[in-house]
């Protein structure tokens, strides 16, 4: 059974999904948006699996890579255009398939298909560019019920993510460690 540690990727929040986990109500529903090849899906979907809690996981992602990663650009014009085979065969060798429902599409159409106040929890971990950040807050933040939280990654690694949320959330937001976070 393959470990969410054997994926390839970027994933250092495990902190903040059990934190995420724990605290949903039952049922919930989680959003990740930016898959890749589902380093930190795995975690998440055995996390709920694990945790028996009546939670939908939506994973949300293009699989075609994000226009200013050249690595990841490669990596997608090697599989021939997307990589969402390579994640589709990570999560069943992680035996998890089940507990994930794939969205392909990019994020701002997926938010579309939600209710307002729908959506328990978010992680945003797409497009770094400040546009693609601020449109995804954007698009994500009315879906968020209360109580519920919005976030994403890569705080302390790309000033414009940094510019998207401020502009975004204003001062309506914490940071820790990687990670800026907004409840509801």
């Amino acid at each position: 059974m393959k470990d969410y540690t054997d994926i390839p990727g970027w994933f250092n929040e495990e902190w903040l999904y059990d934190r995420m986990i724990g605290r949903a109500p039952a049922p919930a529903t989680f959003v990740e948006v930016g898959c890749w090849l589902g380093k930190s899906t795995a975690y998440c979907a055995r996390r709920i699996r694990d945790a028996g809690k009546s939670i939908r996981f939506y994973a949300v992602d293009t699989w075609e890579g994000s226009p200013n990663e050249p690595a990841m650009i490669e990596a997608v014009a090697s599989a021939g255009g997307s990589v969402f085979e390579l994640f589709r065969t990570n999560m069943e060798e992680a035996g998890l398939l089940d507990w994930i429902e794939p969205m392909r599409m990019p994020s701002v159409t997926a938010a579309r298909l939600f209710a307002d106040e729908s959506v328990d929890f978010v992680f945003i971990d797409a497009d770094h560019s400040s546009e693609a950040v601020r449109a995804d807050i954007t698009a994500w933040w009315p879906k968020i019920k209360a109580g519920g939280t919005l976030a994403g990654h890569d705080w302390c690694t790309y000033g414009s993510v940094q510019a998207a949320v401020v502009s975004a959330c204003g001062r309506d937001f914490t940071v820790e460690g990687n990670c800026w976070i907004r409840r509801r």
